[in-house]
């Protein structure tokens, strides 16, 4: 009885550290959002992007805090890859100006192929994408289902209009090549010829 109560705890105390890591990575890109990307105007898709990422992490922290999370292990590693994958590309891209997802006018400050960039094209979305699919994974609810499904949908197409502004830009050549080595959400096992 007292080996069962105590894995219990355990697992409570191991839901909370989950939903702590979550929030934690959520304040990241929050402060990313307004530090690191840089736009003249928060832009309508990015109000849409926020409105299901807060959906989103009530649902987790509601598991994580009140009910119990499903899939654990795979959740976290997912939340915990997604964090550090959103922290090299920090890293990597610090020197560049970047625009949020949806901006009319999408800032080229020249092309990044090091850090996560030399493996795919857009590493913040492979991030968030990472870290709403653990969400959804720890807690099987259909509308956090749904609200990474969505988001998946709409970075996916964010990122499709980010390479068609690069493409037409100063740096198209370049992009064009760049593409042939680096995946758009997952890296290439082989480069094109």
């Amino acid at each position: 009885m007292e080996v069962r109560r105590n894995s219990g705890l355990m697992w409570e105390a191991l839901n909370i550290v989950a939903g702590l890591v979550a929030f934690g990575y959520f304040v990241s890109i929050s402060i990313a959002t307004r530090q690191h990307f840089s736009s003249e105007k928060y832009p309508l898709g990015m109000y849409l992007i926020s409105a299901l990422s807060l959906v989103g992490l009530y649902l987790f922290m509601r598991f994580a805090f009140v009910f119990a999370l499903n899939n654990f292990v795979v959740s976290a590693a997912l939340i915990l890859i997604a964090f550090a994958l959103f922290v090299w590309a920090l890293k990597h891209s610090r020197e560049k100006k970047l625009s949020l997802a949806f901006d009319e006018e999408t800032r080229i400050d020249g092309i990044i192929v090091s850090g996560p960039w030399k493996y795919v094209r857009h590493p913040f979305y492979v991030s968030y994408v990472l870290f709403w699919l653990g969400c959804a994974l720890g807690t099987l609810h259909l509308a956090s289902i749904m609200v990474a499904a969505a988001l998946l949908f709409i970075y996916a197409y964010s990122a499709a209009r980010e390479e068609a502004a690069l493409k037409l830009g100063r740096y198209g050549g370049d992009y064009v090549e760049y593409r042939k080595r680096a995946g758009f959400f997952l890296p290439r096992i082989t480069s094109r010829n």
